[in-house]
């Protein structure tokens, strides 16, 4: 199976981030998830990379032009260029079985929101876990609360996705879907 991991790219984060990447990454590796993701070597996705690679699994980078230099720091993955970020999108979600969602900044935000509308528009076929680690995501939620509470979010939503807040969750989370697609 393949995990499209959507987190931060950005240098400016260390520690914690980092750490809930690699712990995340070492999960689903140790599970035999493949990763698809956006071809950064460095700061979250950086880590992903590395520990999926560790793991001697098969990881496949995706990016636009803009970002085409940072295929040459990711010598194990199978690369694959696009013209731009909705094809990219769209590639990662389709080949993906599973999608989860770490902390990030505009382009994260813009995957989970893309992903949670295809999984709703399309009657859903995949899985979705936001990972609400240190509280990340508390304002997108209540955002999407109020939303609703105003009529301008679909009351069902949030069966469009889960949201774990730690690595104990999300494990739990990960086996249910491992154990219903066992079932498919």
């Amino acid at each position: 199976m393949k995990v499209f991991i959507a987190s931060s790219a950005s240098e400016n984060i260390g520690g914690k981030y980092l750490e809930l990447s690699s712990e995340i990454s070492e999960i689903l590796a140790l599970k035999g998830f493949d990763l698809l993701f956006g071809a950064a070597n460095y700061s979250m996705m950086g880590t992903c990379y590395k520990k999926f690679i560790k793991h001697k699994r098969k990881v496949y980078a995706y990016t636009v032009p803009k970002y085409k230099k940072d295929f040459k720091r990711l010598p194990r993955a199978k690369c694959v260029l696009v013209s731009d970020t909705l094809l990219r999108f769209r590639k990662l979600y389709f080949r993906s079985d599973l999608i989860v969602i770490l902390p990030g900044g505009i382009g994260t935000l813009a995957e989970f929101a893309s992903s949670v509308e295809e999984y709703r528009a399309s009657l859903g076929n995949k899985k979705i876990i936001l990972v609400n680690y240190d509280n990340f995501y508390d304002n997108l939620l209540d955002w999407l609360s109020s939303g609703q509470r105003k009529g301008f979010v679909e009351k069902d939503l949030k069966n469009c996705y889960s949201v774990v807040n730690t690595l104990d969750e999300f494990e739990k989370e990960l086996n249910k879907f491992m154990e219903k697609s066992d079932r498919l």
